[in-house]
């Protein structure tokens, strides 16, 4: 029977925050991570080789660069810096694209369980205000895609 101090710890992940340190961003916290996603196509190459044997291979095709998903509720605070920091990628601003973490944490915020993601040149792609309804108490929620020209665990 293994033992269960060996065991790895899963995160049950129930807080999640990015951090662009040194970027007018900040830290801006999540309370739900949609999901990351990045792909690489593939494409096939067929030829005929020497002795006239016609090959079939896949390739390495196009990239899409990787994509976070992440939703909040909707405030002023963290809203506005989202807004901004996607108003300067419309704007095609060099100063959009910023370096930062993600990390994924567990209720406690302790440093035990948490997966810590290091992004490159990421930017804010997408913003999207839930529908809401006057007199509904349901709470308002803001979407946010960020594009990263990379991600790797730290």
């Amino acid at each position: 029977m293994a033992d269960p101090k060996q065991q790895p710890q899963v995160v049950s992940a129930a807080r999640f925050v990015i951090d662009f340190m040194g970027s007018p961003m900040g830290r801006i916290a999540f309370s739900e991570l949609t999901g990351i996603s990045s792909k690489v196509a593939s494409s096939e190459y067929i030829y005929n080789d020497d002795t006239g044997k016609t090959v079939n291979t896949k390739q390495f095709g196009k990239t899409d660069p990787p994509t976070i998903s992440l939703k909040r509720a909707l405030d002023a605070a963290g809203s506005k810096q989202l807004l901004l920091w996607h108003a300067q990628a419309r704007e095609g601003d060099p100063q959009a694209r910023v370096d930062g973490t993600l990390t994924v944490m567990d209720a406690s915020g302790g440093s035990d369980n948490k997966i810590v993601y290091k992004l490159q040149g990421a930017w804010c792609s997408e913003l999207n205000i839930a529908g809401m309804k006057a007199g509904s108490s349901d709470v308002a929620t803001i979407e946010c895609k960020i594009a990263c020209e990379s991600i790797a665990t730290a």
